[in-house]
This record gives structure tokens, C-alpha cells and sequence, in this order.
């Protein structure tokens, strides 16, 4: 499939799990209000707030996109025109390198982190004025510990979940349409199966980056540090977890992976809520991130 639709369909799935996931929430939500908890238009930790948040993190995912591809296009104008027919026509036909893949699919998910980061980081601090001890930003290295020590145990019972469920997939839909279903995953939204491919050097010092520091810190300020913390402000406890982790789970666009990431969402909660430290699901995050990325470049991304 060619770059270009890659990121489109990739957007267009994060917009259509954007607005299940709140319609979903919202009618949960619905439910407690009429116990008398507060509206939804309430000024702080609004569920109106988590609606808004998840459209601005694709909107600012895609303006910097585009932003982006008009500096580099603008340079290549006028320092190489050839490169930049050639790297149009590869963006629409797929006929693309590794190198040029891979430089797309990395720049997709650094632009969002950051999109993450930003919104996490306006509604909670800038808006709702939150201390950064509040939101459990206070520097503490007891907490980077305890979530190394969470992302390691977190791997191994991830891989067999993800055993267990994919077995559960192939038993539910039949061998014919889970191996659809698997070569599907394979060729749009698994980047595992696609590490083969990754060439050493720089995309694949700048690919450990993404997955073991920007990703973790992106999705855990947005995740649980403004998420799940709308949902806790609104809702019990096990609720806001599994609803934040769903959300999170949706967010990865696997139906194979659907079940551990969406186990490892409800941990990294517990965690920052038993901690009180969002470094704590940070460490976690990056750990099992990084041992998740490690395995798959030795297995050769098989």
C-alpha cells in the first residue's frame, strides 16, 4: 500500500476510535450524572475536554505532517527537483525504499508524541492549572525504578497474552480469515513485521528514540495523565482504568494485539495511580517498549 494511504487510513482510524471511544464514554458518563456528579460541561477534567483533546491531537498530528512535507518539498524544489518527483511518485505509487518508509512511518509517530505531549500538557497544566505535583510530574527516581521493574515483569506475561489471543482470534474467525486478517495487519499497522526492513545506522538509532522515549512520554502525559485523569475525576477508579486503557488499546489499531496492549494500558494506570507519579508509567511504558523493540530486530521483525 502506497505511504500516502498508510497515513490517511492510519488518521482515519485514530478519527472513527476518537469518536466511538466518547460517544462510549460520554454514555457511561451519561449514567453517573444522573446521580448527581457533575455535567458534562464542567469546567475541570470535562469529558467535553477529552472529546476536544483527542480531535486536537490528530489536527495538530496532521498540520505538522503537512507542514513538514511543504519545508522539505520547498527545499527539494530548489536544491534537487528530481528527488522531489521522485519522492512524490514513490509516496503515491509505493514503489518506496526502506529507507524512505521508514523515514515516513518515524516522522508519523514523532509528530504525534509531540501532539500527545502538547494537548496533555495544555489542558492539565495551562488550563486546569494544575501543580505538576498534581498530575504526578514531580521528579522522583524511586518511581523510574519501580517502572523499569513493571516493564520488565509486563514483557513476558504481554507475549503470552498476545499468544493466548491470537489463538482465541484464529479459533473465533477460522484459520481462512484470521490469516487475512494477520497478512492485513502485517502490511498497514504492524510495524513488527515490517523491522526486517529497517536499515541500521540512523533510522534504526532514530526508531529506538521513538518507541523507547517519545512514545512512552507522549502517550503517557495524554493517556493517563489527562485521559485517565478526566475519567477518574468523573468515574470510580476501575472504570476510569479500563476506559483509558481501551482507549489506549484502540489508539494501537491491532485487533491481534488488542487484548495485551489493553492489559498493559490497565497496569500502566494502576501503576501511576498506586505510584501518584506519572515517571512511573513513563519507565514502564519505555521499558517494555524498548524490550519489545529489541526482540522484534532480532527475530528479524518476523
Amino acid at each position: 500500500m502506497p505511504v500516502l494511504q498508510e497515513i490517511a487510513l492510519l488518521l482515519l482510524w485514530l478519527y472513527l476510535v476518537a469518536q466511538v471511544g466518547v460517544v462510549v464514554v460520554w454514555l457511561i458518563h451519561h449514567h453517573y450524572a444522573r446521580q448527581g456528579m457533575p455535567g458534562l460541561l464542567a469546567q475541570r477534567w470535562s469529558l467535553l475536554d477529552l472529546w476536544l483533546g483527542l480531535h486536537l491531537v490528530l489536527l495538530l498530528t496532521f498540520g505538522a505532517l503537512l507542514v513538514m512535507g511543504a519545508l522539505v518539498s520547498t527545499a527539494l524544489l530548489f536544491f534537487s527537483p528530481s528527488r522531489l518527483y521522485a519522492l512524490w511518485r514513490a509516496g503515491y505509487t509505493g514503489d518506496t525504499t526502506p529507507a524512505l518508509f521508514w523515514a515516513g512511518i518515524l516522522s508519523v509517530l514523532l509528530m504525534q508524541s509531540a501532539a500527545f505531549a502538547a494537548v496533555a500538557i495544555w489542558y492539565t497544566l495551562v488550563k486546569y492549572r494544575q501543580d505538576t505535583a498534581e498530575v504526578g510530574l514531580s521528579w522522583r527516581w524511586e518511581a523510574l525504578r519501580q517502572g523499569a521493574l513493571w516493564g520488565v515483569m509486563a514483557f513476558p506475561i504481554a507475549l503470552l497474552l498476545d499468544l493466548l489471543s491470537s489463538q482465541a482470534l484464529r479459533l473465533l474467525l477460522g484459520s481462512a480469515a484470521f490469516q487475512r486478517l494477520s497478512e492485513w495487519e502485517r502490511q498497514t499497522v504492524s510495524l513488527e513485521a515490517q523491522l526486517g526492513s529497517l536499515p541500521p545506522g540512523v533510522l534504526m538509532i532514530a526508531f529506538m528514540f521513538v518507541v523507547a522515549v517519545a512514545a512512552p512520554v507522549g502517550e503517557e502525559l495524554f493517556f493517563r495523565g489527562f485521559v485517565f485523569n478526566v475519567l477518574r475525576y468523573r468515574l470510580r477508579f476501575r472504570l476510569a482504568m479500563w476506559l483509558s486503557a481501551t482507549l489506549f488499546a484502540l489508539m494501537h489499531v491491532s485487533l491481534q494485539s488488542f487484548v495485551p496492549i489493553l492489559a498493559t494500558g490497565v497496569l500502566l494506570a494502576w501503576l501511576y495511580e498506586r505510584t501518584g507519579s506519572l515517571w512511573s508509567s513513563v519507565a514502564m511504558h519505555a521499558t517494555f517498549n524498548l524490550l519489545s523493540a529489541t526482540a522484534a530486530i532480532l527475530w528479524g521483525g518476523q
